[in-house]
């Protein structure tokens, strides 16, 4: 059983990007908020892409990193982190490649309490799994590699899982990005909220994200 003093903790899987404004941003949110953020640098050797390199960040992600190493560093550290406190309602939230990483860590549901994707869109290729724990993602209407509401067809009905799709395009969360869509990312965030208030026995603290 939790005590009054213990915080819930976030894994936040960055994009191709690596840790840029974007994502300090989303950790200075849940910091605020008064959650334990962890978000392991996934790049190595590069430090991060800015945004104007998205064709080299994502060659070197897809060439360097990999979906299957950034899975092993964020379950190691997930390990890691309940290993600590067995107890603690441990969340991973991922954002683009991000996304699709989160989306593989949501068949362990051994050490979470909910995953969350924004715009995952190489979860098209892993569209077989079932999650094993309470999961939530978000997509955009439009995106140039694919049709959302095609995949979000194929994803519906799988148990616990729960999918969203709002206005915008890649990015739309990002308020960085040229994609970025205010209405769309304050409409996920508030879902995102209520996802982890549900899934979540420190409510007052959820209530605050």
């Amino acid at each position: 059983m939790q005590t009054s003093h213990q915080k819930p903790a976030i894994i936040l899987i960055h994009e191709i990007y690596g840790i840029n404004d974007h994502m300090k941003s989303v950790i200075q949110h849940f910091e605020l908020a008064g959650f334990h953020v962890y978000c392991p640098h996934l790049l190595g050797r590069v430090k991060y892409f800015d945004d104007d390199r998205e064709d080299d960040a994502y060659r070197y992600f897809m060439n360097e990193v990999g979906f299957e190493r950034s899975i092993n560093t964020v379950l190691h550290l997930a390990k890691e982190i309940k290993t600590k406190d067995e107890d603690i309602n441990l969340f991973v939230l991922g954002f683009s490649v991000g996304a699709t990483v989160a989306w593989l860590c949501s068949q362990h549901g051994d050490l979470f309490s909910g995953v969350i994707g924004f715009y995952g869109s190489r979860i098209r290729d892993y569209v077989t799994i079932s999650p094993e724990c309470e999961t939530m993602l978000f997509f955009p209407a439009i995106e140039n590699s694919f049709h959302p509401k095609e995949m979000v067809k194929v994803l519906e009905g799988k148990h616990g899982l729960h999918v969203m799709t709002v206005e915008g395009r890649h990015g739309f969360s990002n308020p960085y990005s040229e994609a970025f869509e205010e209405s769309s990312r304050d409409r996920c965030f508030q879902k995102m909220s209520e996802f982890i208030k549900a899934n979540s026995n420190r409510d007052r603290l959820a209530e605050r994200i």
